[in-house]
């Protein structure tokens, strides 16, 4: 996950903190008065300093929601019900981090324009509501126990971010390392811990001096090349495997596009929920059209799996494998509709209000797409040959290579023709990365 200038600093070139992982460590650190957020609200009426700032909240509800956003899916790769929980968990945190945001809106503004600006932060609330309950629907299918299809198997496989379960072994070249550690993906074969398991207890804000013991079992993110290089470090004893037990050859081409479509939708939903927080948190109108346009997508994308659902029912063997896989498309979609009505708080003018602007980070970076058309120089490249970020100041936020969206790409991939980027950076810095990627801007 990442963010742009300031942000990305410590979102990009560090490992993104997840859920629940609080502001030095605990919760309550970093509390400031209100005031600081709601400049003209009479002295009367200030809340005292045991409120935290919309800043601190509205970063604790970005981690928390790509958080739950994972564990979801992860607890529908292993149908496993004590994941699924945990998402009921996290679901109950978002409502309480709403909570709070409502709690300000109620105690500041009395003005008409205060009014609107406040408005914006209860529908951020009402948003990031949709967000955990899309996830908690696709929690409840593995506690009602619904017959996962093979299609979602391969769908989460083919994400570009694949959730593993790992187990430390005797002699594994991990046990000892510190939390600290572990917290860096490169110490972890590039893979990112989200959460620990340890004598039946799922550890998520795992502390910086806590020592990895043999028996641990660890729940990561990562690419599947990655994952399976962590599975050899961690030796000994087995993580459940998260190779999809049908082979890819024996599906159908309707199983194979279905995959390919869920896949992208999943993508697509996290790009979005990402890009709605950086609108808001760098006041780009730019971030926002993209939101709507990656939210239309999602839309066409959902009429999709209908159809493909519908007009092939000969692929199912119980009729209730059909809900999941409606409930995942549905779930991603609702997601895009959520991030966009975060993001339209930007495109109302709102976040331009006193009571928000102190979230705003001074940046000059703006969002172009691009497209690699026949004999683009970056074709065949990798990211990392092109030096582009380090060139220009600019960086590849996304590709999109057919059906198929590829978010936060690695400096390994490999570009190809066709390929549609969204690329991110400093305004003045664009036209010198299409120079060097060969390729166009597009609208």
């Amino acid at each position: 996950m990442r963010m742009m200038k300031s942000l990305k600093g410590s979102l990009k070139n560090r490992p993104q903190p997840r859920y629940p992982q609080w502001h030095h460590g605990t919760r309550s650190a970093g509390i400031i008065n209100i005031y600081n957020h709601v400049l003209s609200l009479p002295a009367g009426m200030r809340p005292d300093s045991g409120m935290r700032s919309v800043k601190e909240i509205l970063l604790e509800m970005k981690n928390a929601s790509e958080f739950a956003l994972s564990l979801a899916y992860a607890s529908l790769m292993y149908n496993d019900e004590e994941l699924a929980n945990e998402v009921f968990f996290v679901e109950a945190e978002l409502d309480s981090l709403s909570h709070e945001l409502f709690k300000i809106a109620l105690m500041s503004g009395a003005s008409k324009r205060e009014v609107d600006a406040l408005a914006g932060l209860l529908d951020i609330g009402v948003a990031v509501n949709e967000v955990s309950d899309a996830m908690a629907d696709l929690a409840r299918l593995v506690i009602k126990r619904f017959p996962m299809h093979p299609v979602l198997s391969w769908m989460l496989y083919k994400a570009d971010e694949v959730i593993g379960l790992i187990r430390v072994g005797e002699g594994s070249s991990l046990i000892s390392m510190s939390g600290e550690l572990i917290g860096d993906p490169v110490n972890l074969a590039g893979c990112e811990v989200l959460a620990l398991k340890r004598d039946g207890r799922w550890i998520y804000q795992i502390p910086e001096k806590l020592e990895i013991e043999e028996g641990d079992l660890l729940l990561v993110e990562g690419p599947a090349e990655s994952l399976e290089n962590l599975r050899t470090l961690a030796s000994g004893y087995e993580g459940r495997d998260h190779t999809p037990k049908v082979p890819l050859e024996r599906m159908s081409d309707d199983m194979r596009r279905l995959a390919e479509v869920l896949s992208s939708m999943r993508n697509l939903s996290e790009l979005s929920l990402y890009l709605s927080y950086a609108s808001i948190f760098y006041n780009n109108l730019e971030m926002v059209l993209e939101v709507k346009r990656l939210e239309e997508e999602l839309d066409e994308l959902e009429d999709r799996v209908y159809e493909i659902v519908f007009s092939s029912t000969d692929i199912f063997g119980d009729p209730r494998e059909v809900i999941p896989i409606v409930r995942v498309a549905s779930s991603s979609e609702r997601v895009g509709d959520a991030a966009y009505s975060i993001a339209s708080i930007v495109e109302r003018g709102i976040a331009r209000h006193p009571v928000l602007e102190l979230i705003v980070e001074e940046s000059e970076d703006t969002i172009r797409r691009a497209v690699l058309e026949e004999g683009s120089r970056a074709v065949g490249r990798r990211i990392r040959d092109l030096n582009l970020e380090e060139s220009t100041g600019v960086w590849i936020l996304a590709i999109k290579r057919g059906l198929r969206w590829i978010y936060d790409p690695k400096d390994s991939e490999l570009l190809m023709e066709g390929d549609q980027l969204i690329l991110v950076g400093n305004e003045r810095g664009m036209d010198d990365a299409i120079e060097i990627l060969g390729g166009k801007f597009v609208e």
